[in-house]
């Protein structure tokens, strides 16, 4: 550093104290400027030290501390996807133990005494699986998904189990652009996927004015979007705005309020709109330019179409407003019966007229009645608009949909065990097994049989079917068939007044009966047979395999533990599947994490570039500061030495 000569030869006394003074102070601002960076280590200590990379070092700062938000992110991920992992290993390790049980006991050697015992075994598997679907890990339950501050899997009073979680799982932050989620969906994991009665009857609503606009499918599938058309009769043509138009008889007043010609709406029958005019009009629909709404009304018209146009079906579609007496048409259902639902070990009846459903109930009046019921179902619109379904959300617990006398369930779709029931559905999908030749017989009670051959019949109608028409070859009707009044199963009443009583064998061997539920578990009193309910609906998963074995053990049913070990077969593999897609995310986040560190090792190395003390070169500009100060003041100390000269005037 130069050293400026004090030029005070020629100045005052306060000059050339200033001057001195000034240049002091220069020299120990600046040396404690690097003191304080020798001290501190740091070259920035405030902005005003370099503004320019002060701003940038805070930018990297800001950078770092968000990137360790990343990190403590990933951290709790890997924390917690680990978990899984273990829990998910402890899981299959005791469905492997149950499957070696069910294994060791599909024997023919083997006692009922034993098989009790072992399902004592299995019971204790159940309860763990369950304490394993609800564990929690830091507060929070590791399959309850965004639900995650209550327990997933609820234990009913019928014993089976329902997932009350949510399968919407959460993630985590991972970079500035990439969210990854560190939960697993727990009712695919544990398979607690809901089964459901398929509504099978086509409920959509008769088009009325007041039908809402919002509630068609429309003509072209895509709903119905208000907007204007322009309605012509080949002399006059006038736009009709329908932009506010919240109902079908919105859209009828606006178009008779057009006056065009004699040109008037009404609503058809099938669902449609139907235009009408004068003998002298030609009517034509136009859209305005961009617009899709005549379309969607099915009442496009583009060239004319003489006095009259019959627009197509828009297709009202099922919502919880739809007025139940709307149903199928218009033609209603059958609201003074209800109907029985069994959950498990629990039987509801649901019913509609005591107390009355009120003057103009709705289908979301129908579904809060089925769901408020204590069954333990849920009732819902399906995803089409045109039907009911019911759905078991259930594991281990058997659901059936039935008659209470009426027709509800039949008018609704949603009887579990109907005329239209496919036989390949019964019994878990298993069907109904024939011989060749006759599969059963009846013993009337007079004491005469007839034989029946089920060949050729698809549905459970078609086996009613078949028996009355054996029933009538063989002299009948003596013994009537039907599906049962109340509740589910096919039900045989004997009309032939005799004083034995009324029985179903088999016959060849044939399982038909069994499968039917007209074997000897069936109901037998005297003139009536009530065949059992081969149609349950059963959620299927971990809770419901264990459950079915633990069943079939304390029964003896060899059949039944074969079944519930190809079940577990499917619950082990999709745990194990689960779990390597569980493993392959806790590496990705460990990947992660490694180029985080990398990140942050550049990111620290160029902030310490800005930063740091350059020490070297701080000492050297130390020790020249000090000379530059000892200079200045020795320079000043002789610049000021006065004499007596100083003071004579």
């Amino acid at each position: 550093m130069s050293l400026l000569p004090l030029n005070i030869a020629r100045v005052s006394n306060l000059q050339r104290t200033t001057m001195v003074s000034n240049q002091v102070t220069r020299t120990q601002a600046k040396l404690a400027e690097v003191q304080n960076q020798l001290t501190t280590g740091k070259r920035l200590n405030r902005p005003s030290d370099d503004p320019a990379d002060a701003s940038a070092a805070v930018q990297l700062q800001k950078t770092l501390e968000q990137r360790q938000a990343y990190a403590d992110n990933i951290s709790a991920a890997t924390g917690q996807l680990s978990e899984v992992d273990s829990t998910l290993g402890d899981l299959s390790g005791l469905l492997q133990q149950a499957q070696t049980i069910a294994s060791a006991n599909a024997g023919t050697d083997v006692t009922p005494e034993a098989r009790t015992a072992a399902a004592a075994v299995v019971q204790s598997i159940y309860d763990q699986a369950v304490t394993i679907g609800n564990k929690s890990y830091n507060g929070t339950y590791l399959f309850a998904g965004d639900k995650a501050t209550d327990p997933p899997f609820e234990v009913g009073a019928s014993g089976g189990v329902t997932f009350v979680g949510s399968s919407t799982t959460l993630a985590n932050r991972v970079d500035e652009h990439s969210d990854l989620s560190f939960m697993v969906d727990g009712a695919a994991a544990f398979g607690a996927t809901s089964t459901r009665v398929t509504g099978t009857a086509d409920l959509t609503p008769g088009l009325t004015a007041d039908t809402r606009l919002a509630d068609l499918r429309g003509a072209t599938g895509k709903g119905v979007r208000p907007g204007q058309l322009v309605l012509g009769n080949g002399t006059v043509s006038k736009t009709v705005d329908l932009s506010k138009a919240d109902t079908v008889g919105d859209v009828v007043t606006a178009i008779n309020a057009a006056g065009v010609g004699g040109i008037t709406a009404s609503v058809a029958a099938g669902g449609k709109l139907a235009l009408t005019g004068g003998a002298a009009d030609d009517i034509s629909v136009n859209e305005v330019t961009g617009g899709s709404v005549a379309a969607e009304l099915g009442i496009l018209t583009p060239t004319g179409g003489g006095a009259g146009v019959t627009g197509a079906a828009v297709g009202p579609a099922l919502t919880e407003l739809t007025p139940l007496a709307a149903l199928k048409g218009g033609a209603g259902i059958d609201l003074t019966s209800g109907l029985t639902i069994t959950s498990g070990t629990k039987t509801v009846t649901v019913n509609f007229s005591s107390p009355p459903l009120r003057a103009g109930a709705t289908v979301g009046d129908l579904l809060n009645a089925v769901n408020g019921s204590g069954a333990d179902v849920t009732a819902r619109i399906n995803a089409a608009g045109t039907g009911i379904d019911i759905i078991n959300p259930t594991q281990g617990a058997q659901m059936t949909v039935g008659e209470n006398g009426g027709t509800t369930a039949a008018d609704l779709g949603v009887r579990s065990l109907g005329g239209t029931t496919a036989l390949s559905e019964l019994s878990g999908g298993k069907g109904v097994g024939t011989v060749a030749g006759n599969d059963l017989q009846v013993a009337r009670s007079d004491g005469t049989t007839f034989a029946v051959d089920l060949d050729g019949a698809v549905t459970v109608q078609d086996a009613v079917d078949k028996i009355n028409a054996a029933d009538a070859a063989a002299g009948g009707p003596k013994v009537v068939a039907s599906l049962a009044a109340t509740g589910n199963g096919i039900v045989l009443t004997d009309a032939a007044g005799g004083t034995g009583a009324l029985a179903v064998t088999s016959l060849n061997f044939s399982p038909a009966a069994k499968d039917l539920g007209l074997d000897a578990a069936a109901t037998a009193g005297g003139t009536v047979v009530a065949g059992r309910d081969v149609n349950p609906v059963a959620a299927q998963g971990v809770f419901a395999n264990l459950a079915a074995l633990r069943d079939a053990l304390q029964g003896n049913d060899t059949t039944g533990i074969t079944s519930a070990a190809e079940g577990l077969q499917g619950d082990y593999d999709r745990v194990v599947r689960t779990r390597g897609e569980t493993g392959a995310r806790v590496q990705e986040y460990e990947s992660r994490k490694d180029r985080l560190d990398d990140q942050n090792l550049a990111t620290q190395s160029l902030l310490s570039e800005m930063q740091d003390t350059d020490f070297p070169a701080a000492i050297s500009k130390f020790e020249l500061l000090q000379t530059s100060l000892q200079a200045a003041m020795q320079a000043g100390a002789k610049a000021m030495n006065l004499s007596l000269m100083d003071f004579i005037g």
